[in-house]
């Protein structure tokens, strides 16, 4: 499984506020527990996928979109407790 933070012809944004790109900003998020959205205590592939691809949309007001590849046989597999 492959997160990747934007299209092949896009340019991932830097956010100078947060020393780093929308993406980071995004997957410390979705990692710190916002991800959780099923509120099950755990954070999935899935969830963090969703999280992310939304969040970096909204930091970057629609100019990136990034993309996640899975193989079809990959299950939507628990990555650990949320800390929430």
């Amino acid at each position: 499984m492959v997160f990747a933070s934007s299209t092949g012809s896009q340019v991932s944004v830097e956010l100078d506020e947060f020393k780093h790109g929308a993406f980071t900003k995004a997957l410390l998020e979705g990692l710190d527990g916002k991800a959780d959205l099923l509120k099950d205590g755990f954070i999935s592939t899935s969830e963090l996928d969703a999280f992310v691809s939304q969040r970096v949309k909204e930091l970057t007001n629609g100019e990136q979109m990034p993309t996640t590849v899975k193989p079809d046989t990959t299950p939507d597999l628990r990555l650990f407790v949320s800390p929430e």
